[in-house]
Parts: structure tokens; C-alpha cells; sequence
């Protein structure tokens, strides 16, 4: 990972999706997310977080969805 993203002076080593649902858009059904999960490199709860936040670093880090 070339840029470590640190919040709350916590290192944050993956995302976790808990809050999603199919929507239905002017193209077809898509998932709609709604609340991210920030852990840290343990496996830690950092904070939720908007999507719209932490979009642009979650192809860098593990992403699961619960």
C-alpha cells in the first residue's frame, strides 16, 4: 500500500460494508451502500463513515461486506 490512510492517529487496514440495499436507478438495479466500517491493521473498529468519504482508498485496502 503506497499511502497509509490514518484516522484517529489509527492506521486503517481494511473496510467493512454493513448498511446496503438494491436500488432501483434510471439504469437498472444497483447496490446502494450507506455505511462503511473503518478497522484498523488488527481488525479494530475506527469509525463509520460515509461512503463519499473513503470511496477513493477503498481499492487500496480489503473490502468485506457483512
Amino acid at each position: 500500500m503506497p499511502e497509509k490512510l490514518e484516522i484517529n492517529g489509527r492506521i486503517v487496514g481494511s473496510f467493512e460494508i454493513t448498511t446496503y440495499y438494491m436500488g432501483k436507478t434510471e439504469s437498472g438495479e444497483k447496490i446502494i451502500i450507506e455505511k462503511v466500517k473503518v478497522l484498523d491493521t488488527d481488525g479494530k473498529y475506527i469509525k463509520f463513515a460515509k461512503l463519499s468519504g473513503v470511496i477513493r482508498y477503498m481499492n487500496k485496502y480489503p473490502v468485506t461486506w457483512k
